[in-house]
């Protein structure tokens, strides 16, 4: 296994430094967000900002930026993080052209979204469009030699791992694959990992690797307490991420474990604490 972090959790920083500082903190690959620059200045946020400046209108022209960038750092480009839905073919291939721009032999992985859950309408007809839409979508795939990834994530139509095979069951794996999202999935109730990393099979293409833990919060109007959910470092959540690790490892999962650290703190002691820890993991499995 590689690791790798999204620049989603990193807007104070430039693309050189992007690339330049995950080299220096040993990282493999970047996921690289790729998403419109919001209105105005403001402060740099996750999902606001970011100094990066990547986005579906000009990741064509920064493409060269971006090689440079991996040629000098050695930290390659695993997967664009864009907010593209299905059905959006502007975007998408924005966002196609993009990743062929930065490799035509091994074009980043691209990560698109489904709908989102309805719990007012039934189930089965939302789970039915998202297939048929994946599915359509991966011929576009194969036909412009680039590999779609739907993220196993919380308020979606697939939110573990078995459900996630169902949406994509029987479409050509070399063209659309699952993100495995520990930080999402453990929201919902993580599903037992060993069974769920085995069940994914050849759609298991890429992992988030994070943690979370619940917060409570005060009661209601009704005397009933809430519960809600904080990033945290990978030691401190629900997750087991030793054994997660470990099961992916079991599994011969060969890719990336992505960073994704959407708590306080400084940018660069996170990165550098929680990726020496994931290199330990990775080493015991060796």
């Amino acid at each position: 296994m590689k690791l790798s972090c999204t620049s989603v959790m990193l807007p104070r920083w430039t693309l050189d430094e992007t690339f330049d500082k995950l080299a220096a903190y040993g990282y493999d690959g970047v996921e690289l967000r790729c998403r419109p620059r919001p209105d105005g200045d403001g402060e740099p946020a996750f999902w606001g900002l970011h100094f990066s400046d990547v986005s579906p209108d000009n990741v064509v022209e920064k493409s060269a930026h971006i090689k440079a960038a991996v040629k000098r750092s050695g930290v390659q480009v695993i997967a664009l993080a864009p907010q593209c839905k299905l059905g959006d073919e502007p975007h998408l291939e924005k966002l196609i052209n993009g990743a062929l721009a930065i490799s035509e032999e091994k074009p980043p992985m691209i990560r698109i979204q489904g709908e989102r859950h309805n719990r007012d309408e039934p189930y089965q007809p939302q789970f039915d469009r998202v297939r048929k839409g994946f599915a359509e979508l991966v011929e576009v795939a194969r036909k412009r030699g680039v590999k779609i990834l739907y993220e196993i994530h919380v308020g979606t139509v697939a939110v573990s791992a078995s459900r996630t095979l169902e949406l994509l069951r029987d479409l050509d794996p070399n063209h659309i694959g699952a993100i495995y999202d520990v930080p999402n999935m453990v929201r919902v109730g993580l599903e037992e990992t060993r069974l769920g990393v085995e069940l994914l099979g050849p759609y298991l293409a890429h992992c988030h690797i994070g943690n979370a833990r619940p917060v409570q919060e005060g009661p209601d109007d009704t005397g009933a307490l809430n519960w809600k959910w904080e990033f945290c470092s990978l030691t401190e959540g629900v997750a087991d991420i030793r054994q997660i690790v470990g099961d992916l490892s079991a599994v011969n999962y060969r890719g990336y474990l992505s960073l994704e650290e959407f708590g306080p703190g400084d940018d660069d002691e996170k990165v550098k604490e929680q990726g020496a820890y994931l290199h330990k993991l990775i080493a015991a499995t060796d």
